[in-house]
């Protein structure tokens, strides 16, 4: 069974919105923005916490991943990274699996993390995010922001043709039943027009309202696509009662 509790990294230095000591019910709009001052990165720009193996936390929100056996690599789930963009713009011959795509003249020293989400269905943790306090209070999601790997985006230029589809799905739970799902979709290929995020995007999750859990989902009309994607910023309002 997952471990339910607040899987702090080593590193995470992650100061909580309920500090001030009174006892008493709080309220606070959590930002989760990865920002973990403490980890050490490896040569790829990312870090994998092989001590906690189901995941990593920020505040009261957990992140979950399974990782390979060597317990270097996330085979599902979430992954933090701070690939940035060169100044350049080029890429190639790069690690551009865990790069978020953004204008190269807006890339900065940023933290954020990536979903892998495998087929394997044994690869993947149970659930993506959990709200660890179920039992004191309520998590409502209010959004984040996402935008797609430069391994993606490089995909999708190459391969994508007209009609062609990629939309991230996200879906709330609580106590065992749905709360409610939103879609935002990261690449469409149509007759009027084409699209493709390339920079952080707003995806608005009120419509999961309050949850335990949230799951997500990436769905394709190209069944080749990289299963990836990049995420910061998730924001959820959390009330706690002591």
């Amino acid at each position: 069974m997952k471990k339910i509790l607040i899987l702090f990294i080593a590193a995470v230095c992650a100061v909580s919105c309920f500090d001030d000591g009174s006892g008493m019910g709080q309220k606070c709009k959590l930002v989760a923005d990865f920002q973990y001052t403490c980890a050490t990165f490896r040569s790829d720009s990312t870090f994998v916490n092989y001590k906690d193996t189901v995941g990593f936390g920020y505040d009261v929100l957990n992140f979950y991943h399974h990782l390979d056996y060597g317990m270097v690599r996330a085979e599902g789930g979430f992954t933090i990274s701070r690939a940035g963009m060169p100044k350049s713009g080029v890429t190639d011959g790069l690690f551009n699996t865990y790069r978020a795509m953004i204008p190269a003249d807006k890339s900065f020293d940023n933290i954020y993390v990536v979903y892998r989400q495998n087929p394997e269905e044994t690869l993947m943790p149970e659930h993506d995010i959990t709200f660890s306090f179920i039992e004191y209070g309520t998590c409502t999601m209010v959004g984040c922001y996402v935008t797609n790997t430069v391994e993606v985006v490089n995909f999708i230029k190459k391969h994508f043709s007209k009609g062609d589809r990629l939309a991230l799905k996200a879906v709330g739970y609580r106590d065992g039943q749905k709360t409610g799902e939103a879609e935002m979709v990261l690449a469409e290929f149509s007759e009027k027009k084409d699209s493709l995020v390339t920079n952080w995007s707003a995806f608005d999750l009120k419509q999961l309202r309050s949850v335990e859990h949230v799951d997500f989902e990436l769905v394709s009309t190209n069944p080749n696509i990289p299963p990836f994607f990049c995420m910061d910023n998730v924001v959820a309002d959390i009330a706690l009662e002591y």
